[in-house]
């Protein structure tokens, strides 16, 4: 259970939803400027992070607006702009619809493989080179 709200971080929730500016917010809400300036250590408390996501919740119930309508909508310009020839906004549409279904990598699924080979063990298992190539090795 997320622990309940300071009075300062209530107001801090409330200004942020209304600005979506952490510094402006904090400031409002009675920080100091130490801490206005890392506003994402107070976004990052639990009890903040929730009432945040509770009003992402609510705002999003509030409307006809889901996963399924917005990718449906993101089709149809997708459509369109295939008609119109706008090969440029279709790509932009299609890699927007790709983030909403998870279905492109982001950086902390992607991961990165340095392969460490001595360039002499790839000369050995590399078949014989062609006698008009020289090979040389810089040690």
């Amino acid at each position: 259970m997320a622990k309940q709200l300071t009075t300062q971080q209530a107001k801090f929730c409330s200004y942020y939803i209304e600005s979506g500016n952490g510094k402006a917010s904090a400031l409002k809400a009675g920080y100091s400027e130490s801490t206005a300036n890392n506003a994402n250590l107070i976004l990052n408390k639990s009890a903040v992070k929730g009432r945040l996501e509770q009003h992402e919740k609510d705002l999003i119930a509030s409307t006809s607006w889901n996963k399924t309508r917005i990718i449906s909508e993101l089709e149809r310009i997708y459509q369109l702009s295939i008609q119109d020839n706008n090969l440029a906004n279709a790509e932009k549409i299609l890699n927007t619809i790709a983030k909403l279904i998870n279905a492109m990598p982001n950086q902390s699924t992607t991961k990165q493989v340095n392969h460490n080979i001595k360039f002499e063990r790839l000369l050995n298992e590399l078949p014989a080179i062609s006698n008009t190539y020289e090979a040389k090795v810089i040690n």
